[in-house]
């Protein structure tokens, strides 16, 4: 996945209505290989974005959503 395509992706993440579908979209993008060390470097770069505009709220879950990736990452790469 491009910055572009991680972004637009974020904006999705962001958007879920609730964890359930949160977890959905993150197994999904996972399943399909999408989640590269390009993946994280943007997740972790609009992290610090958003932290420096001062939106809290947005970084908070942003910054547990990128946890998330990376334990269900882990944890697909130990079940294989």
């Amino acid at each position: 996945m491009n910055r572009e395509e991680t972004l637009a992706w974020i904006e999705d993440v962001l958007d879920a209505l609730d964890q359930s579908e949160v977890i959905e979209i993150i197994e999904a993008t996972i399943s399909d290989g999408l989640v590269s060390d390009a993946f994280f470097e943007t997740l972790d770069a609009e992290t610090e974005r958003l932290k420096a505009a001062g939106d809290h709220r947005r970084y908070d879950r942003l910054l547990e959503i990128a946890r998330t990736v990376a334990i269900a990452r882990q944890n697909r790469k130990e079940n294989l």
